[in-house]
């Protein structure tokens, strides 16, 4: 276990990504038959001046805030770069060439070099729309709000011919 300083602040980020200050409280050196045992007790920043042993906590520990901010930007990073990397991969499986500003590739490929050819199952998605065997159909207006009318009603609400047309 690292060694800290009663009264230390150190930097808590927990599994929903927040950075809360924890400090120091107390340091507890017990011994038993089987040795010595040092951990600490932190104090959590809530009403309660929550007590408890840094043992417990769940999450990463840093010494400083820009330790916390190097870890945080390099997280960032990688994700940007794995999604960047996964759209790359679909370009590539979809629409089988370069992405725009994608220079290497598009040297390789009027160099004669073989294309990469990336093999990537790409998921399905779940149909938008009930199955006709309902004559509801639902529309997200957004913020978690779902409308709901009857295919039937569908041109008494303003909806022309064409519309159910195309939508059936």
């Amino acid at each position: 276990m690292q060694n800290y300083q009663v009264g230390q602040i150190l930097f808590l980020i927990t599994d929903s990504t927040k950075v809360i200050p924890i400090q120091v409280f107390e340091e507890v050196t017990r011994t038993t038959l089987s040795g010595k045992e040092k951990t600490y007790i932190i104090k959590l920043p809530d009403k309660k001046s929550t007590s408890i042993d840094i043992k417990k906590i769940k999450g990463k520990l840093f010494n400083n805030k820009n330790d916390v901010k190097a870890f945080m930007l390099t997280n960032a990073q990688n994700a940007i770069n794995h999604m960047l990397s996964e759209a790359e991969d679909v370009s590539h499986n979809v629409f089988g060439g370069a992405v725009r500003g994608d220079s290497k590739l598009a040297v390789a490929e009027k160099q004669g070099k073989p294309k990469i050819h990336i093999e990537k199952k790409l998921e399905i998605p779940k149909k938008v729309q009930q199955e006709e065997k309902e004559d509801i159909i639902k529309v997200d207006l957004g913020n978690g709000t779902i409308g709901k009318i009857s295919a039937s009603e569908l041109g008494n609400a303003g909806a022309s011919k064409w519309t159910q047309k195309y939508f059936y």
